[in-house]
């Protein structure tokens, strides 16, 4: 005959099972999270970053292009201090002074540093300067607890390495509603969005019909 050990032993492996299985739903859903939560903080990154070289290569040419209007300028003053009169630079001359301009930029973008004044510039638009890009992004609220372990467990780890906190990626207070965007926005956006608003009313209305 069997002993009673032999006859409960798998009724208490069951129930044991049946206990761990929440358990490992609930690790592999913490991990599925943490995994999505540093996906979005690389894509952040990645965005932030493109936009900001963008904004940066934007203001690099905007410089030389005040420089090019500056020489415009100086060659007019000197052009009517040496005829006495009133006598802007004829239109055919403006092409010996674009021109070098042009292959000043083109000489500082191939051998000169202007790919690290651009990262210089890039690096402060993003840690100085306020933009819609580099402020922290919006998470559903359900993401908040697996967020703060995340930064936990990274600041954690910064602190053991010397290294300070790291800054917030991410809230989860409200984002923006439409009052606060139809407030923000241009007129002529207003209008534009109303009527499309219309349209957008109509269509969902026929479709419920």
């Amino acid at each position: 005959s069997s002993s009673p050990h032999g006859r409960w032993f798998p009724m208490g492996a069951w129930f044991s099972k049946q206990d761990l299985i929440p358990q490992a739903k609930r690790e592999v859903h913490d991990a599925l999270v943490k995994s999505k939560l540093i996906d979005l903080r690389a894509h952040k990154r990645q965005r932030d970053e493109l936009i900001a070289m963008k904004m940066a290569m934007g203001r690099d040419q905007l410089h030389f292009t005040l420089g090019f209007y500056t020489l415009m300028v100086a060659a007019n003053v000197l052009r009517v201090a040496r005829y006495r009169r009133f006598e802007l630079l004829p239109i055919n001359h403006v092409p010996f002074i674009a021109g070098p301009v042009i292959f000043a930029y083109n000489v500082d973008a191939c051998y000169g540093n202007k790919m690290e004044r651009l990262n210089i510039e890039k690096e402060t638009i993003l840690r100085t300067e306020e933009h819609w890009f580099n402020k922290p992004l919006h998470l559903p609220q359900s993401m908040q607890e697996d967020y703060r372990a995340l930064m936990e467990e990274a600041n954690a780890r910064n602190l053991s390495m010397g290294y300070g906190p790291e800054r917030h990626w991410a809230v989860f207070d409200p984002y923006f509603t439409d009052d606060d965007l139809w407030r923000s926005a241009s007129p002529l956006s207003r209008i534009l969005h109303k009527q499309l608003r219309r349209q957008d009313t109509a269509a969902d209305v026929g479709s419920m019909d």
